[in-house]
């Protein structure tokens, strides 16, 4: 049985008035992809974190989450997005064979170590014929954010590779590959790719890496209020939103620096 779990919906305001500015942009992105279409039930959130993302994209509670993190679990159970949450190692998921139809996970797999294990436990899990859906930075990421591009123009490349590996380096990243790296580890592992989609461009990100100047009173403010937005209106986006939402509605970008994958257990 397929379930729709849409409703239209302005994902970039509801994250900017929730996150900060960079996140904003590039999860209200990834929220609309998935979160507009259908997928099949049961659903698992392979890393969902704290539950936001889950909370930004459907409308209705997952079948089941998975995190490493206990705190990240606590909160996304406050959220009440997933029906079952598991604290648990992507490696090892205490779930039965062919115990899901989709497995879901955005921005998850480039932070985890032991990738091999991840994809061979996510094939497992999956029925015959599941779906694997997730996003990921490529080998674009660093490249393209502002500076590292400004410095590379300016031929500043030791200063621009640095810059860009500062970046992958505060995000945890253990991987930003191509597509075609990711479409080959994908058939090792037992699956089919049906779409694989780029998106955000290389403007989309000049803007997200500024945005994280922009956004940086947010760190203090989540440090003493336990929030990133302290005065979540529309209003207080005046001189930003534009700009983000310029991004947000442009077209696929055929060298853009995310992929979107969807894929099939053979």
């Amino acid at each position: 049985m397929t379930e729709t779990l849409t409703t239209p919906r302005d994902y970039l305001l509801e994250h900017l008035v929730a996150v900060p500015a960079f996140r904003a942009l590039l999860r209200s992105i990834e929220a609309r992809m998935i979160g507009e279409r259908e997928w099949q039930r049961p659903i698992l959130d392979l890393g969902c974190g704290d539950g936001h993302f889950a909370q930004a994209a459907f409308t209705q509670p997952l079948d089941a989450g998975i995190d490493p993190s206990a705190p990240a679990l606590a909160e996304a159970s406050r959220r009440g997005m997933h029906r079952d949450l598991r604290l648990g190692d992507s490696a090892a998921m205490p779930f039965p064979d062919g115990a899901f139809a989709t497995v879901l996970s955005n921005s998850v797999l480039e932070h985890i170590p032991d990738i091999d294990a991840t994809l061979r436990e996510t094939h497992r899990v999956l029925k015959p014929g599941g779906v694997f859906v997730f996003t990921t930075p490529n080998q674009h990421y660093a490249e393209y954010m502002f500076f590292a591009d400004l410095f590379n123009r300016l031929g500043w490349r030791g200063l621009a590779a640095r810059y860009g590996a500062f970046f992958n380096r505060i995000a945890h990243h253990y991987r930003t590959d191509s597509k075609e790296v990711w479409s080959a580890r994908l058939e090792r592992f037992g699956f089919r790719v049906r779409e694989c989609q780029t998106y955000f461009s290389r403007d989309a990100s000049h803007t997200f890496d500024l945005a994280h100047y922009y956004s940086a009173p947010t760190i203090l403010f989540k440090f003493l209020f336990g929030r990133w937005i302290i005065a979540p209106w529309r209003a207080n986006f005046i001189l930003i939103e534009p700009r983000l939402r310029h991004y947000y509605n442009e077209p696929p970008a055929d060298d853009g620096a995310s992929l979107f994958f969807v894929c099939e257990r053979k």
